[in-house]
């Protein structure tokens, strides 16, 4: 569309000039002949010598980029090589000293306290961790090999013949040497020997320790990294022979390269040389790298075709593009003449169906074209489109219409008086938004588009309230709140002024949107931002979270009745809401943190007033709490506690204590496994204070898979077949794995599925009570014994006894240790009878006195569990009830 304006500009320019105001007239143009053959030539000309140039620039660039890829391959294995050798040198040097330890001093010492199994043993275990070494062997000073750690007995074998032995022995000064290739005769796998020379105290030479590095080990990791045949890794001595190449060649493997060759590549010194490689006959590229401590390089290397390949590709790609260039610039030549005959008709088709209003005047401010749109937007009349109308004529028009803006009429006339580019946003008076762009025409005269933008104008808007306000309830969301902090709060600071935050985070919200389900939850929402902004007043609310929100207040006034307005805001949501007929009930917990006092610029106070939310939250619902200094040291010496614990199954920091169930007689008959933190700084750490930590941050899954593991693996080796008890929380049960872990660690320790009992509480069948009674149902086809723990602290415990067939229901130690209590007394006798009925047996969790013991027998209570019965201790304690010997449980105490 711009194109078709600014050719419509230069057509109606070439009228104005000519003083004319008439309708368009298309006029054919043509160029000579010649200037096309002449620009074409050129054309082409600069199109060969740019793709020439290009595909020179290229080629040398694949060069480069091969090379440095061949030599960051060269250096990374080379490291890799040293490594690999460096720890056979190790070894060796190690069993020297071993050697030296044992105080062989002589060659029949050496030859006699080396040759047992224990040291051929040794050997093995030296390298057994090392896939690379093939063998290591202990050599006398005669080459008779002494031990080796490939067989045993030791094979009669003897390598005085070999090139290290013989380097080694007459040369007093070489301390180690790497050996030819050799070969296996019966394998024809290839060996690189490193042998280390092993004296007396006195310098006498006592033998050699020779370990062998499989080449097949450098070929095998080799290749995998070469791409195709052209290319090729190989690791070559100082002495130019070849240690182990891939492609592996056998006759080149122990065949010295020429010294002309060697020096060249030795020359590079880690650099890249290209030469012809008479072994395949191709022209290469080589990069070479030394080895550490080794006297050994490691070259990588490709043909010079491979490493073009890429650019071969691109070659022949710009060739061709280079042809179709060609053709299009000889075909364009022949268009161009038909171009311009059909562009006029263009230009009038493009003019009136473009969604802008377009109007050209001449110097004389005569209209000379108008384009449909431009008349339906001010609905101009017949005799206004003309051309030749006066400007003056369509300003009283459009006045009289009220189809100007206030002052637009000035307006649009100053612009045209400038005569400079210009373009204006306008509104008019009927509610429509436009923009007028103003353009000058080179010989007087002006060009003005108009583009209605009212509905632009309105998207604009909703996005932007979108954008700044929560979908939900209509308060600014969280953006909206950044962008508060970032301007409004900022400058109220800068200003001297002071302001606080109030963080708000609803109690019970979860609870009641997973009971009712999210149109519940999103319309209780809804009315408690109803409620909050009829008692917020000024102050900025913004909803910043699913039941998160947040109020700042600007101002010393405002910002001084802080805690006022937090308990207006705590009393706004007192009582019972209704929400499509159910009466909820929820509460607000609220943290503020206040300027100056709490901290002087907004993202310090925001950090505040959540710290002072968390406490809100942790000292219980519906609370208020202002920042107090110790609060972040509090917050972070948890969070320091929440990232340790992380760890801690790791690092083998849990423990098990165990404590015993009895009946009410006295008889042990199983035991509940309990978990312990020993923090390696902070000592035992209460596991109520880190199992919220860890089912809040979801490690309590990873936590409860080692306690149960653990606690089977240790009841499985008890001789006495008592039972024993293991907790599951709710966050396990969430998992879908739950039976199978159970099922596989039942496996994996040998513990019968009917000595397992797993305890569960009603918060298990809380969050899905069908899902959670079809696993109980899945565990109880294991055989695995099912206990509802806490009996009596919910909802609906007699209901959920109903609904599954439990093995056992624990009363919670809050009623025991209230027996001295007519009603508690009352609760236990009837928990008891309830039990007797469904045939299911009781136990009292807390027991701790005589008189609490007395009284669960007079009820005909089954089990017992507390202090009184046995305090959680390791099973050292408890070694002889479960049948183990006390002399093996105090020696591994003392271990």
């Amino acid at each position: 569309m711009l194109r078709a304006v600014r050719a419509l500009k230069g057509r109606l320019a070439m009228l104005v000039a000519e003083g004319r105001a008439q309708p368009i007239r298309r006029t054919d143009a043509t160029r000579p002949v010649a200037l096309l053959v002449l620009c074409g030539a050129f054309l082409i000309a600069l199109v060969v010598c740019t793709i020439a140039l290009i595909l020179s620039n290229l080629r040398d660039h694949a060069l480069a980029a091969s090379k440095q890829q061949l030599l960051a391959t060269a250096t990374m294995l080379a490291e890799q090589a040293a490594r690999d050798f460096e720890a056979l040198d190790l070894i060796e040097a190690n069993l020297i000293e071993h050697m030296q330890i044992l105080a062989v001093v002589s060659d029949e010492v050496y030859a006699r306290s080396m040759a047992s199994r224990d040291i051929q043993l040794m050997l093995e275990d030296k390298i057994g961790s090392f896939p690379h070494i093939g063998a290591v062997m202990l050599v006398g000073a005669d080459g008779t090999v002494i031990n080796w750690s490939v067989a045993w007995p030791t094979p009669p074998l003897n390598v005085a013949d070999q090139d290290y032995f013989l380097d080694l022995k007459a040369t007093p000064a070489l301390i180690s040497k790497l050996g030819r290739p050799v070969k296996d005769a019966r394998t024809g796998a290839w060996t690189v020997p490193l042998a280390r020379k092993f004296m007396g105290a006195d310098g006498e030479f006592l033998g050699l320790v020779v370990g062998m590095i499989k080449s097949r080990h450098f070929e095998e990791l080799y290749r995998t990294l070469v791409r195709g045949a052209d290319e090729s890794i190989a690791l070559i001595g100082r002495d130019g022979v070849t240690l182990a190449r891939y492609p592996h060649v056998d006759p080149v493997v122990d065949r010295s390269i020429s010294i002309a060759r060697l020096a060249e590549i030795t020359r590079s010194g880690g650099g890249v040389v290209r030469e012809f490689d008479a072994l395949d006959g191709t022209d290469r590229l080589i990069a070479a790298t030394s080895l550490v401590k080794v006297p050994i390089l490691l070259t990588t290397s490709t043909t010079v075709p491979a490493a073009l390949a890429g650019w071969r590709t691109e070659a022949w790609f710009l060739i061709g593009l280079t042809l179709v260039l060609v053709v299009a610039i000889g075909g364009t030549g022949a268009v161009v003449v038909q171009h311009f005959r059909k562009q006029s008709i263009r230009l009038d088709a493009t003019l009136n169906n473009q969604s802008q209003g377009v109007c050209m005047y001449d110097a004389h401010h005569r209209l000379i074209v108008c384009n449909d749109r431009y008349a339906k937007m001010f609905n101009l009349p017949n005799e206004l489109m003309r051309p030749g109308t006066a400007l003056r004529e369509v300003f009283e028009y459009r006045l009289s219409r009220g189809l100007f803006p206030a002052d637009g009429a000035d307006a649009l006339k100053a612009i045209i008086a400038a005569n400079e580019p210009a373009s204006i946003v306008a509104e008019l008076p009927d509610g429509r938004a436009v923009v007028i762009v103003f353009r000058p025409v080179p010989g007087g005269g002006f060009v003005k588009t108009v583009e209605d933008i009212t509905e632009q104008k309105r998207t604009e808007k909703r996005i932007a309230h979108i954008a700044h306000h929560d979908a939900l309830t209509g308060l600014h969301n969280r953006a909206s709140f950044s962008d508060y902090l970032a301007t409004t709060v900022d400058e109220t600071i800068r200003a001297g002024g002071a302001f606080a935050i109030l963080c708000l985070d609803l109690d019970r919200f979860k609870e009641i949107n997973d009971l009712y389900g999210h149109p519940v939850g999103d319309a209780l929402l809804c009315e408690v931002t109803r409620r909050l902004k009829q008692v917020a007043g000024d102050a900025f609310l913004a909803r910043v979270g699913g039941d998160e929100f947040i109020a700042v207040l600007l101002g010393e006034a405002q910002a001084a009745g802080a805690g006022r307005l937090a308990e207006q805001l705590r009393a706004a949501l007192v009582g019972d809401i209704e929400i499509a007929g159910r009466q909820v009930r929820i509460g607000v917990s609220i943290g503020i943190a206040c300027s100056p006092i709490d901290g002087d610029d907004p993202t310090t106070l925001l950090a505040n007033a959540d710290i002072a939310l968390y406490r809100a939250k942790s000292e219980g619902r519906n609370a208020i709490r202002f920042f107090e200094a110790d609060m972040a040291t509090q917050l972070r010496d948890q969070r320091e506690l929440q990232h340790d614990l992380q760890s801690a199954v790791a690092d083998d920091e849990l423990r098990l204590d165990f404590q015993p169930l009895a009946r009410i007689g006295g008889e042990i008959v199983g035991f509940e496994a309990l978990v312990r933190w020993w923090h390696p700084k902070r000592g035992l750490i209460s596991p109520g204070t880190f199992i919220p930590l860890a089912e809040k941050n979801g490690l309590i899954v990873a936590i409860g898979e080692w306690v149960l593991r653990a606690a089977c693996r240790e009841a499985a080796s008890w001789t006495n077949q008592l039972k024993i008890s293991v907790n599951l929380s709710p966050a396990q049960f969430r998992n879908d794995d739950i039976v199978r872990l159970v099922h596989g660690i039942l496996i994996e320790t040998g513990l019968s599925a009917g000595r397992l009992e797993l305890e569960i509480t009603e918060g298990v069948l809380i969050d899905d009570f069908s899902r959670a009674v079809s696993i109980l149902r899945r565990l109880k086809a294991l055989g695995v014994r099912i206990a509802l723990d806490d009996f009596g602290t919910g909802y609906s415990s007699i209901s959920y006894l109903h609904a599954f067939p439990f093995d056992m229901i624990k009363i919670d130690r809050s009623f025991i240790s209230n027996l001295d209590h007519p009603q508690s007394k009352a609760v236990l006798r009837g928990v008891v009878g309830l039990a007797r009925g469904l045939e299911l047996p009781v136990t009292a969790e807390g027991v701790e006195t005589k008189v609490q013991l007395d009284v669960l027998t007079q009820a005909a209570c089954e089990f017992a569990q507390g202090f009184l019965i046995g305090r959680p201790g390791s099973m050292t304690q408890y070694a002889e009830v479960v049948g183990r010997p006390v002399h093996r449980e105090r020696l591994a105490a003392k271990m």
